[in-house]
């Protein structure tokens, strides 16, 4: 009876602000704030959702609109900027950047509660929100859901956008025992629990229902959904079977730019597909500080020192088994049938980093280090078994080993691992002993990714040990030499890219071979300088890089070239230049002194160079290293930095 009196008594709140409503709650109040010319962070985004917002935090899963007051506000005070559907999908489609603290709200299950509660709070805040709806609501009959003469309004409101969780929000397949299956998860069954449908006959059904939901939502507020949420959230892509997930995840592709898929983790790297995209999913009872602890836990790091305090601070997603802290150790142990494995929150996108862990080798099963890990199909890892160490990659349909170290017979106590990874190589040291002579060369694909720990046994007899763990990430820095003698390669474990002159490729093209095996034998990648070479000068070198005598050695470790702005007095010639050598695999660093970097900011030709090398220092608060980081990603911008006086070489680092 409380249940009923309490539904009436939200009625009753609908129909009395029925006008309040249309005057507030649809009205065009001043749009929220986006200084887009002033954004250039390119990492990523935080995503939070709410499932519904009453008047007195009653009902479920619903949260006060006194509560998001007080969530929304202390977002606001900690830095977090809001973010419409269609900056996220320039960020991921179009390289656009976003602001620090990115933040992309959203109100999951199209209720008029929803809008109604938390219109005021958004206009006081200054954010903007994400309306998700199931479109077969717009026309039905329960009055709490936005309908379709209501939902124009929330579209064309500056505050909101409006997207898509589906067309037909009924559950399917349900049985008197409690089963029951959500409308594109499962097939249509019989009342003898048997298929209804074939595959061929859900593959239209899924296809109509990604349609129908577009094509409503469209013509109702008269603006194409960009989003779609799926449900059942942590499936597709995850263990949704291969022939339920196929028509789905093609149907997106088909209709939709970007799309949430999963649920527990709140950040967004710029490496995660856009069409499986995570929210975290904000509870009734949090308070401020909670919600800010929860979204902090799982925002990207650079350090990672405590790693026995890790389980308690709740800084593993753990996807299979169960990880526990004894000590200044970690054990994870394997499920029966699956493999154990716990993902660090916050390591999305590592790309250059040093770690150091302790495995305990076990005869019953194997310990994994996921160096970068994407998904499931896409990661480097380490495996370590009693008698020895496997590096493996996986970037598609099949693992691969890449290298093996047999430990010696005699090893005993745990195996500890000293691994510096960077670009595409892995340098990596077994009991202080450096086991490769080269570094390990690594695929493309696993170029960014999460550190991760896993466990493998039969039959969940395993329980992986890992301790002593120390991970610090380091950004790119560049050193630039006239010869490799001069290249401090002492520096080698975090230095990424050496620089050389080209102008002995056609007089010595062996000894500069030679000279590129001894930069990559230390896992720094190479460019050429060429500092006087226009158009056809690079378009002849690159021929020759390709023909030279050495050109084995040059086609594989030459990353690119290093080209001069001054160079190219019209700047889309310089444009085409860049795309033939990519066309060739190979990378474009643009050199820029002070007339180049004024030339680059008043050009209008869409330049893309992979890096930018800067002939002077950072500056800070210049307007115009403003515009350039809004155009250009800064991780990818380079500055000259100070020299040893003992030092020929030059140096150049991100803007710190």
């Amino acid at each position: 009876m409380r249940k009923f009196f309490r539904y009436l008594f939200q009625y009753a709140i609908l129909a009395a602000f029925a006008s309040f409503v249309y005057q507030t709650a649809f009205r065009r109040d001043t749009a929220p704030v986006h200084d887009r010319a002033l954004w250039s962070q390119r990492d990523g985004f935080v995503a939070i959702s709410y499932s519904g917002i009453t008047l007195d935090g009653q009902g479920g899963l619903a949260v006060g609109k006194d509560t998001l007051r007080q969530h929304l506000e202390a977002l606001s005070r900690a830095g977090y900027k809001t973010v419409t559907t269609r900056d996220v999908v320039d960020f991921y489609q179009a390289n656009k950047p976003l602001p620090d603290k990115a933040l992309y709200l959203m109100f999951e299950g199209g209720r008029k509660d929803s809008v109604l509660f938390s219109q005021p709070v958004l206009t006081a805040v200054g954010y903007n929100a994400a309306l998700y709806l199931f479109a077969d609501r717009l026309k039905g009959w329960n009055r709490f859901f936005v309908r379709d003469d209501e939902v124009r309004k929330v579209a064309d409101n500056p505050f909101w956008d409006v997207n898509a969780m589906g067309y037909h929000s009924g559950l399917i397949n349900q049985t008197a025992d409690g089963h029951y299956g959500y409308f594109l998860s499962e097939y249509l069954a019989a009342p003898d629990g048997k298929p209804a449908e074939t595959p061929e006959a859900f593959e239209a059904r899924v296809a109509r229902d990604y349609k129908q939901a577009y094509q409503a939502i469209d013509a109702a507020t008269g603006k194409p959904p960009l989003g779609y949420l799926f449900i059942p959230a942590n499936t597709l892509g995850v263990g949704l079977p291969e022939p339920l997930a196929r028509p789905n995840q093609k149907a997106l592709q088909e209709d939709f730019a970007l799309a949430f898929t999963r649920v527990g983790e709140t950040y967004n790297p710029r490496e995660a597909d856009c069409r499986a995209l995570t929210r975290m999913q904000v509870g009734p009872d949090w308070t401020a500080d909670r919600l800010l602890l929860e979204i902090g836990s799982r925002m990207p790091k650079s350090r990672f020192l405590d790693f026995a305090a890790s389980v308690s601070q709740g800084l593993w997603q753990v996807g299979a088994g169960e990880i526990a802290a004894k000590g200044p150790r970690l054990t994870l142990a394997n499920p029966a049938g699956k493999d154990g494995f716990a993902r660090l929150r916050g390591s999305e996108g590592f790309e250059n980093f040093r770690c150091e862990v302790k495995v305990d080798p076990s005869p019953d099963g194997a310990s994994l280090i996921y160096l970068r890990y994407r998904d499931a199909g896409s990661f480097v890892r380490i495996q370590t078994t009693a008698d020895r160490v496997l590096v493996q990659e996986k970037n598609g349909p099949s693992l691969n080993t890449i290298f093996q170290y047999v430990l010696p017979l005699d090893h005993t106590g745990p195996v500890a691992y000293d691994c510096c990874v960077k670009s595409n190589r892995l340098l990596l040291a077994v009991d202080g002993v450096n086991v490769s002579p080269y570094p390990i060369p690594l695929a493309v694909g696993t170029s960014r990714g999460s550190f991760a720990l896993g466990s493998l046994g039969d039959g969940g007899s395993h329980v992986a040990s890992f301790a002593d763990l120390r991970l610090a990430t380091f950004p790119p820095r560049w050193v630039e030499a006239g010869r490799v003698a001069d290249v401090p390669l002492a520096e080698a474990r975090t230095l990424t890219t050496v620089v050389l002159p080209a102008a002995s490729l056609t007089a010595d093209p062996i000894n500069d071979a030679a000279a590129l095996v001894s930069v990559a034998s230390s896992g720094v990648t190479a460019f050429l300088d060429l500092p006087d070479a226009d158009a056809a000068k690079v378009g002849e070198i690159a021929h020759f890089v390709a023909n030279a005598p050495a050109s084995l050695v040059f086609a594989k470790l030459l990353h690119g070239f290093v080209l001069s702005l001054d160079r190219f007095p019209d700047p889309a010639v310089l444009a085409k230049t860049m795309a033939d050598l990519r066309a060739r695999g190979l990378a474009v660093a643009l050199r820029l002194g002070p007339a180049g970097k004024a030339r680059l900011l008043a050009t209008d030709v869409a330049l893309a160079p992979d890096w930018l090398l800067f002939d002077l220092p950072p500056a800070e608060g210049e307007d115009d290293m403003t515009v350039l980081e809004n155009r250009f990603d800064k991780s990818r911008m380079l500055f000259r930095a100070a020299t040893p006086d003992d030092s020929t070489a030059v140096y150049y680092d991100v803007k710190g």
